[in-house]
């Protein structure tokens, strides 16, 4: 199988400063350049303006979705869209060290090496699809990452555009850090693309008053699938005994119980987590936090902990993938604590009914902090406050009718409303739109 030749190289023991990033753009221009050269003239600029061809229409929806990587909690999304009629879904992904391979179910997968520059040279990125990909003889539509930091995103849309293929940009829609210039190359970018797909209605309005078309502005509400946690809130029903067991293990006497289920980065805040801890021990002398997962900032997780003299108190039980073993931590805790940046960790928490206790800037959360609803399903503290996150902390652990109201509010709005069929309602009618509108065929338009 055809695999482009690497587009960028980094060394990161020579590759410093200014020097490098205009290494970096000069490398991009050259590509670009050759991918535009290569092509007849009248088709790099006719291709931008021109309708797409409607010769040889399939019934069957060819879909192309590039993706980074695809974890485990992307494959039900992946092999529900495939199973909706109609439809044959191929996943372009590439492989992140941090995120394990996942067997594809349902959809093929196809391999193109993602490649990113490092957070100390801006994060840039490139991926980009083998060149005889993009085709009408292979695919339909092409869902493509929407984030204007894949350099390789411009050339992509272009060369889809020459191919007479529609192009869905699916991504956040917005920056937790953003910046005007930024914002307006992301819009300008959307507005190459037949539809934009976002994961709520609140970034979906504001892109609409940004200027961006409502008629091609979609939205896939993201979602976990609650089926394994179905099954794993069942399977331990019968053994409580053993789940008792492997409480008394791991948490001390009387709580509360803190889990945080996160990629250990600094800019999840996990610190406040042990700060807390250690301001509350006088208070709650059985409080203790669980955090699962890994990352650069564990080290100095752990050194904080040691500090403050709360290492006893402060578990780190590294990465989880598998829910038969991630249950039981969800199942003996009391409350879900994750400080800032949250994401799909709170439709996981939510699930299990899991009360969750988070910051209430909301521009500095992902975009699933939309299902949570302060005092019905969660708790939002006052953003860069230790002494509000910890005031919420100690509300939970000594009112249980408020911990069980929050609990059942947290299943119901996950359960009901947070669906991976719901999500892929929204995927499947971006896609549909943008396939009906290059061919000027209303009646084809999907509704959500």
């Amino acid at each position: 199988m055809f695999d482009a030749a690497n587009p960028i190289t980094f060394n990161g023991d020579f590759c410093r400063g200014e020097f490098v990033r205009c290494i970096v753009l000069a490398s991009c221009l050259w590509r670009y350049s050759l991918a535009l050269f290569e092509l007849p003239r009248f088709r790099i600029f006719s291709a931008i303006f021109r309708p797409y061809r409607t010769e040889e229409y399939t019934l069957t929806t060819r879909v192309l979705i590039m993706q980074p990587s695809v974890p485990n909690y992307r494959v039900p999304v992946f092999k529900e869209l495939a199973s909706r009629p109609g439809f044959d879904v191929t996943i372009c992904h590439g492989h992140l060290a941090s995120i394990p391979d996942t067997i594809p179910d349902g959809y093929k997968i196809l391999f193109k090496q993602y490649r990113s520059s490092g957070d100390w040279l801006g994060g840039f990125e490139w991926h980009s699809p083998p060149v005889w990909v993009i085709s009408r003889r292979h695919f339909d539509v092409a869902v493509l990452q929407w984030n204007v930091r894949i350099l390789s995103l411009p050339l992509t849309i272009l060369r889809c555009r020459m191919a007479g293929i529609p192009v869905v940009l699916w991504g956040h829609g917005y920056s937790k850090h953003e910046a005007s210039m930024k914002a307006q190359l992301r819009n300008l970018l959307g507005l190459l693309g037949d539809a934009v797909l976002v994961y709520n209605r609140t970034t979906a309005d504001a892109l609409v008053q940004a200027g961006v078309p409502r008629a091609q502005t979609f939205v896939a509400l993201n979602a976990v699938d609650p089926t394994p946690i179905r099954r794993e809130i069942e399977y331990w029903k019968p053994r409580d005994r053993e789940l008792a067991t492997f409480a008394r293990k791991l948490w001390l006497p009387g709580g509360p119980n803190l889990l945080c289920v996160s990629r250990l980065f600094e800019s999840n805040r996990i610190d406040r987590v042990v700060t807390a801890v250690a301001a509350m021990k006088g208070r709650f002398p059985g409080i203790k936090a669980v955090m699962v997962g890994a990352g650069p900032a564990e080290s100095a997780l752990r050194t904080l902990a040691t500090k403050l003299g709360v290492a006893d108190r402060v578990h780190f039980s590294g990465a989880i993938y598998e829910e038969r073993a991630l249950a039981p931590y969800f199942l003996t805790a009391d409350q879900f604590v994750y400080p800032e940046n949250i994401g799909l960790s709170l439709n996981h928490a939510m699930a299990y009914g899991l009360p969750v206790i988070t910051s209430n800037r909301i521009d500095s959360q992902n975009p699933e902090i939309e299902a949570l609803r302060h005092e019905q399903n969660g708790v939002l503290y006052a953003h860069g406050s230790d002494e509000a996150m910890q005031a919420a902390i100690a509300r939970l652990a000594t009112d249980p009718e408020l911990r069980n109201a929050l609990s059942s509010g947290a299943r119901s709005t996950i359960h009901g409303r947070y669906t991976i069929a719901r999500m892929v309602d929204g995927m499947e009618a971006a896609i549909r739109y943008a396939r009906a509108i290059r061919r000027g065929d209303p009646s084809m338009f999907a509704t959500v």
